[in-house]
């Protein structure tokens, strides 16, 4: 079987290119208050804006799912007609879309069975490296519509589902799961997941109840299958001190944080590292620890800053965290750096009249104050009290015009 010649810059370049034309329809989207057309691009945006801030892990996933579906196809070689086994067949391996492999496999649905479920799976799981999660969702329905006790088929549409914040159905499929498997009479590790699983979805729909109990189950079945140390142990740590935290235990959760932390930087997950990285320095600066924030946030920020296009809006909150941690310990100079940072990037993303550069102007004033720099302090007052003054003057003119426009609707 041949390779995949899909290469890192290639998938790169087709992630920031489907950013780039998403983009201008959300914003549509959203003027035109199209609330199920926003929701959904929303979702892509977001899953993209993902898939590049960790590269590395959505580059292997998207080889592993071309390699997956190449195998499958193999397979089922025998039931194509030579023409759409080829075209299905370099469409994968191809620096090309998977578009035309989906609608090959499509083809295979109708025979039913566990064919049609097998063929609907691999449809579905192409679907969703493309971002088109609603095609996906319904290939992934399919699957189990016609085998409804692969596991497999299950887990796909629960952590679709979720993705797409369908709560209450990605919750029927994990307990579907943990219902099969305790069927087995035996315990595992895939059932110590799929409570884990059952556990974090009932967190993420609001029921800190059943998450607990859940969560305690999937630790003491993952401790035991896996061991201590194993990565999807350090999931759960994580998992914890979001429960713990929701509940405004924020003291018990440093704990739990700091354990998931100590096994996931052993890993190679920064997706699950970045966000425990993220909750872990939030809640020392809620605790008033911002020195022990400070190292979490710079390594969150050598992570994000990895990306082959950062999303500068997280660059934006890292920079101005560090900044105010920063001062809050006395060190002014690299307070300062990190709000000129702050500064670039808002600048760069929201334009340089944004009310938001405006403030770090004023933050830039205070701390140049507290180091008495005067002409430095009254340079950055001015700057931010002429750009309020511009935005003030522009929303009164808009005002006026829309005033206008409604006076002459009337009139006439």
């Amino acid at each position: 079987m041949s390779n995949i010649a899909l290469s890192p810059e290639s998938y790169g370049q087709r992630l920031i290119a489907q950013k780039k034309k998403l983009l201008p329809a959300l914003t549509a989207a959203i003027e035109t208050r199209d609330d199920s057309r926003r929701e959904k691009l929303q979702m892509a945006v977001t899953a993209i804006t993902e898939a590049l801030t960790f590269f590395k892990q959505s580059y292997r996933n998207e080889i592993a799912c071309r390699k997956s579906a190449l195998t499958a196809l193999t397979k089922m070689q025998n039931m194509l007609d030579k023409a759409d086994y080829d075209l299905a067949s370099v469409g994968l391996q191809a620096n090309a879309s998977t578009a035309e492999a989906e609608q090959v496999f499509d083809k295979l649905v109708g025979k039913g069975g566990k064919i049609g479920a097998f063929a609907a799976f691999h449809s579905g799981r192409l679907s969703e490296c493309r971002m088109d999660f609603s095609r996906a969702a319904v290939r992934f329905d399919k699957a189990i519509e016609l085998d409804k006790s692969n596991i497999h088929y299950l887990k796909a549409a629960g952590l679709l589902a979720r993705k797409m914040y369908q709560h209450k159905k990605a919750l029927a499929c994990f307990s579907a799961i943990e219902k099969l498997l305790v069927q087995k009479g035996e315990e595992s590790a895939e059932l110590a997941l799929a409570w884990r699983e059952i556990a974090w979805t009932a967190l993420l729909s609001g029921q800190p109840g059943p998450a607990g109990e859940y969560c305690k189950k999937a630790m003491n079945g993952i401790a035991k299958q896996l061991g201590k140390e194993h990565a999807e142990m350090g999931t759960c740590w994580f998992l914890l001190g979001q429960l713990q935290e929701s509940q405004g235990q924020y003291e018990k959760a440093e704990g739990p944080y700091k354990q998931a932390l100590a096994i996931m930087e052993k890993s190679d997950n920064d997706l699950v590292l970045a966000g425990i990285l993220d909750k872990l320095a939030r809640l020392h600066m809620e605790l008033e620890a911002e020195f022990e924030a400070i190292p979490l946030l710079e390594r969150l920020l050598k992570i994000k800053t990895k990306s082959p296009q950062p999303d500068l809006a997280s660059l934006i909150i890292i920079y101005n965290h560090l900044a105010e941690a920063s001062r809050i310990c006395g060190n002014y100079d690299r307070s300062e750096e990190f709000y000129k940072q702050a500064l670039i990037v808002t600048q760069k993303l929201r334009g340089k009249d944004h009310p938001a550069v405006g403030s770090i102007y004023q933050e830039l004033a205070k701390l140049c104050d507290r180091q008495r720099k005067k002409d430095e302090a009254k340079q950055y007052a001015e700057m931010a009290s002429a750009l309020f003054k511009r935005v003030l003057e522009a929303q009164e003119a808009q005002e006026a015009a829309a005033g206008g426009q409604t006076e002459a609707r009337l009139t006439l």
